[in-house]
């Protein structure tokens, strides 16, 4: 039987911490529906890079410390008491920001015994998360767990915590943390884990949208991919303000009790954890699911939260507390719960009288890594573009996406800022009925642009089907600031077909001013066929 730490657990082992690192999946995890834009993630990996080479490679070795701190929420996974199966439904229900709501499952809670950490441990095998029992607490408090991850997807959930975590910004503050993998490491490196959170009310002097900090090790590499590693945050409950102009909470970031990374007044960057993260009501608990982006499947064990930060020492502790086996066996699920592995999905035809590709018929298009040329739409006109998109059918956002932008950017350059001088995006609309106006700093809801989608189906899984294999048309027009957008998408296969309308008031000081548009995309394969 596990027993919680306790001043007893008092260790004497010495370690000597060496800087690792990690990061840049806003994933679309939809990612965490992707609520961030190409610029923010370029932004990203030059504040990595920078941050990066300033890295002490050693800190000063460190004992074992006794922790005599009741944790607020402790699991062992000894068990299931305590835990609620749940899964991701198309219903949303009353979500505003969500691609999915998380319901009740009749899955099985899937406890490997003797293959944790200590004891037992909770397996996910992809198909379902669980729930757990959540407390509010201020702003100085630690949270860790071990975890080995069979598949983690781009802003998909290891564990995320928070409230109001489904919504977009309402008058309630939406805040999470989401333990994730993102590719916002040097040159769009993968990066695991990575402490992605927000508060969607602090800092709104400088963002409408709030604070949306990472913190992970600074080494540009995935950890605990098919191996046991321990994950501690420690936020010690003191606020600054960062580079960016908005609130922080001094931020420890940990891997198997070692100390990898700090953020603090001193040591500033984009890193740090948002204020106001877990205090307020309706603090929510989920493993291995949110409501945007793909389930984890993988083992989690020992998932401590304390509502006080714990030292180095007591960190420590926690790690060595732990004696992972290395290759953990997951259990085996009854033949009634058994189910086939999807396969994968053939490489794309080709098709030769394409004017323009994105990406390889294997379908694995890397985020904003290529780009179609952009073209022209004026004031008062109309654009029509006709596109082949053959999704990998593992996402949502992994689909094409639409630029609307002040440049004619060209296909030689990735869009962005560094390629092509002044360049700027208007808005960003992806195929799912998500995207994302371009908000000035200071915006306030009144003056904000806005961005709105009406479609004719309510079951995503069956667009996501039909996307794997679709001819897409989209329909623009241009008055003034304000742009209409409309799909047909068609399964080239059976020719069925669903719709889709997006409407986007974009920001422009000049509305008679050169609107361009341009194709990019993410996990997919896509032929560009007509522009008129």
């Amino acid at each position: 039987m596990k027993k919680k730490l306790s001043f007893a657990l008092a260790l004497a082992m010495v370690v000597s911490l060496t800087a690792c690192g990690n990061t840049a999946e806003p994933a679309a995890e939809e990612g965490t529906a992707a609520e961030t834009t190409a610029a923010a993630q370029e932004t990203a990996a030059e504040v990595t890079e920078a941050a990066a080479e300033t890295i002490e490679t050693t800190h000063a070795p460190v004992e074992a410390e006794p922790i005599d701190a009741e944790p607020l929420v402790y699991l062992g996974f000894e068990n299931a008491d305590g835990l609620k199966a749940v899964e991701q439904s198309e219903d949303i229900g009353s979500l505003t920001g969500a691609n999915f709501g998380i319901v009740e499952s009749a899955h099985p809670i899937l406890i490997a015994e003797g293959q944790g950490a200590v004891g037992n441990a909770l397996y996910l095998d992809g198909k379902y998360g669980v729930d757990f029992d959540m407390k509010q607490t201020d702003e100085s408090y630690t949270f860790s767990f071990w975890y080995n991850a069979d598949r983690v997807s781009i802003y998909g959930p290891v564990v995320q915590i928070g409230r109001n975590i489904g919504m977009a910004n309402t008058d309630a503050a939406v805040t999470w943390l989401n333990v994730t993998k993102t590719d916002w490491g040097t040159n769009s490196a993968d990066i695991f884990p990575v402490v992605w959170n927000r508060n969607s009310s602090i800092g709104t002097e400088v963002t409408a949208d709030g604070v949306w900090p990472w913190i992970y090790a600074m080494d540009d590499t995935e950890h605990g991919k098919r191996e046991w590693c321990l994950v501690t945050v420690v936020a010690d409950g003191n606020r600054y303000v960062a580079d960016d102009g908005m609130e922080r909470v001094g931020t420890k970031f940990y891997l198997d009790g070692e100390l990898k990374w700090e953020a603090n007044a001193e040591n500033m960057y984009y890193q740090g954890l948002s204020p106001e993260i877990l205090t307020g009501d309706g603090i929510e608990g989920h493993i291995g699911i949110n409501y945007w982006d793909t389930v984890f499947k993988g083992f989690i064990d020992e998932l401590y939260i304390y509502d006080e930060a714990l030292t180095d020492g007591q960190v420590k502790t926690l790690f060595d507390q732990g004696n992972p086996p290395a290759e953990p066996v997951a259990p085996e699920a009854s033949a009634a719960e058994a189910e086939a592995e999807p396969e994968a999905l053939p490489a794309a035809p080709v098709d030769e009288s394409a004017i323009d590709v994105l990406g390889t018929p294997d379908r694995e298009l890397g985020f904003w890594s290529d780009t179609t040329a952009g073209y022209e739409l004026a004031d008062g006109g109309k654009l029509n573009l006709k596109l082949n998109n053959y999704s990998n059918g593992e996402a949502n956002y992994k689909n094409f996406v639409l630029a609307l932008t002040n440049t004619a950017v060209t296909t030689d350059k990735v869009a962005s800022a560094d390629n092509f001088e002044g360049y700027m995006e208007y808005a960003v609309i992806r195929a799912d009925a998500y995207g994302w106006p371009r908000v000035e700093d200071g915006a306030s809801e009144e003056t904000a642009p806005e961005l709105s989608f009406e479609t004719s189906w309510t079951d995503w899984t069956e667009w996501l089907k039909l996307m794997t294999n679709a001819v897409v048309t989209v329909n623009m027009e241009r008055s003034g600031d304000a742009i209409t957008v409309n799909y047909t998408f068609e399964d080239i296969a059976t020719g069925a077909t669903m719709t889709e309308t997006a409407n986007v008031k974009i920001k422009i000081a000049d509305t008679t001013a050169p609107v361009y548009v341009h194709v990019t995309g993410e996990g997919a394969y896509i032929e560009l066929l007509s522009v008129e």
